[in-house]
Parts: structure tokens; sequence; C-alpha cells
């Protein structure tokens, strides 16, 4: 399998030498000939797209989201969320560097990482691969994703939390962290990659009421495993791409989106009510080399709080 990824990789810069054969046979050609050849080369260019250019695109999406109980009038929260970066095997992914430059950009108040950092790197490259998450200027809350820690692929926590402790990022694995975000009292909790079958949500019972619960992971499927005790407001999710390569009128999506969660929001009906889950299309690319109609992107999102009477702060 990971010689057909590196064929599709590197062989789609055959691209090239047969675009320019068809351009050669469109200027030269007469005919039926120059017909095959110009269709050749349109055929062949949503494909030359999908590898060369939009895997580079780097996008950013604005969105508003109002939790339970607020109004565009509530105290908000300016934060950036981004996922699956699959640093590794595809050197057409969008460096870290390059992602950590962008949100700063933005102005925003914190910074979310939804997991799959990694995608079968070499494990001594982690630490400079991810050496730039240290210059965000916004704190950085992050999980692992199911590529990270060994489904499939090598098991990488170790290296990567390293990585992500020297970047000062806090990684919310089954935990809660009150904190302040923009001068708001937020609890940032998260758990553990869905596919390990390591979430424990008994942290839960400990959290204070009347504050706000971000709720962080990779696979947004966590949404229906989370018990109904646990009433966070929103979940911030990655996981599946968006589909990563989606042929319109033929495929919905290449890669599989097996639950009903795909990209953007979705009010989630559950057993204890409406929950929010907001899930971000990534950055990088697994199974092959491509995005098409999926460019990468990262999400900042303007969080709006419920207006409660109860009045608490961060220690």
């Amino acid at each position: 399998m990971t010689f057909l990824k590196l064929a599709l990789l590197y062989g789609a810069h055959l691209f090239w030498p047969f675009a320019l054969l068809c351009l050669w046979g469109i200027l030269r050609g007469r005919g039926a000939g120059r017909a095959i050849a110009a269709i050749a080369l349109t055929l062949s260019l949503p494909l030359a797209w999908a590898r060369f250019i939009e895997p580079r695109l780097l996008n950013v999406h604005e969105e508003t989201i109002l939790l339970p109980g607020a109004s565009l009038a509530s105290p908000s929260i300016r934060i950036a969320l981004f996922g699956d970066p699959h640093i590794g095997m595809f050197p057409n992914a969008i460096p870290v560097e390059r992602i950590v430059k962008r949100i700063n950009a933005q102005g925003v108040d914190a910074v979310f990482l939804a997991g799959d950092l990694t995608y079968h790197p070499k494990p001594e490259d982690i630490p400079e691969d991810f050496a730039a998450l240290a210059d965000l200027n916004a704190p950085l809350f992050a999980v692992l994703g199911n590529h990270d820690v060994g489904f499939p692929g090598e098991n990488l926590t170790e290296p990567l939390m390293r990585a992500l402790h020297e970047s000062g990022a806090h990684v919310v694995h089954n935990r809660a962290l009150e904190t302040v975000i923009a001068g708001q009292s937020v609890i940032v909790s998260g758990a553990s990659d869905l596919w390990e079958r390591r979430q424990d949500f008994e942290f839960h019972a400990s959290l204070p009421e009347g504050v706000p619960v971000i709720l962080l992971t990779h696979n947004p499927d966590t949404a229906l495993t989370v018990p109904d005790t646990f009433h966070y407001d929103l979940m911030l999710a990655g996981h599946t791409h968006g589909g990563q390569v989606r042929l319109p009128g033929i495929y919905q999506h290449i890669l599989p989106v097996t639950g009903p969660f795909d990209r953007g929001l979705h009010r989630f009906q559950s057993s204890s009510g409406e929950r929010l889950i907001h899930v971000t299309t990534g950055t990088g690319m697994t199974t092959v080399p491509m995005r098409f109609l999926m460019p990468p992107r990262i999400d900042v999102l303007t969080v709006h709080l419920p207006e409660t009477d109860i009045s608490h702060s961060a220690d």
C-alpha cells in the first residue's frame, strides 16, 4: 500500500511531459489528432490541480457560533481550529511553520489542534517538524489522532508528546483545564482518540457549573460516545478531511466519512438535548497525496459564550 501511495506521489510528475506532448499535438497536429490531444490535456488538468495546486492552498474559514444560551451581544472568544496536518510521507502537505504564520495573522485568542499531526514520518524528524508550534502567539490546546497513536502506522505518542510539551502546548487527553481566554473563564477539556479506545470522561463529574465547556477531540464520532451526563457546550474535531477529494455528481468524497459528521458545524440531537460539533476539514492528506474541491483550511471561530448569573473565575 505504501508503495502505491509513493508511486502516485512521484508518478504524478509524469503529467508535465504528458502535458507538453499534448500541447505539441494541439499546436502541430491536425484534425482528429489535435482534438484528441486537447481532450486528453483537458481531462488531465483536474488531476494535476488536485496533486500540485490545491494541496498547497491554505484557506481561512471564518464563522460565528452561538453557544446555547448565548446571543450576538454575549461575550465572545476568537479561536483558531486546525487539524490533520499529516506531516510525513507526503511532502506537498502544508508545513506547520506556514500554518502558524497564517494563524498568527488572524489575531486569535487561542488555538486548538485536533490531532493527526503525522502520517508515517521519520520519528527523528518530529522535533523539527513541529518546532514552529512554539511560535504561536496564542495558547495552544491539542490532542493526538489515530495516525499519531498507531491506528494505523507506528505509535508516535512519546515523541509527539515531547514535541508538544516543548512547544508549550496544553495536551488535554481525558482531562479538563480551567483557563481564561480573552478575559473569559472557559473550561477546555479533551478526549483521546476514539480508535485507541482509551477515552475516559470521569473528569466531567468535578467540573464547576456556570463555566462554558469546550471539548476537543480528533474523531467527531466521539459525540456518539460521550456520556449524557457530560454537558459540554461545543465539541471541536477533525479527522474527516471533509472527504479530501470531492467529486460532484460521482462521489461525495473519497475518504470514508462513516459517521453523521462531515465538515463545519453540526447540531447533534442526543438524549440529553442538542449538542454542537464543529469539524475542521484539515490541512494535510492521507491515502492519496491530493485534495480536490476541499483545500487545506484553518477555521477561525468567533464563539459567543452563554450568559450566566453565576460568577466564576479561573485560578
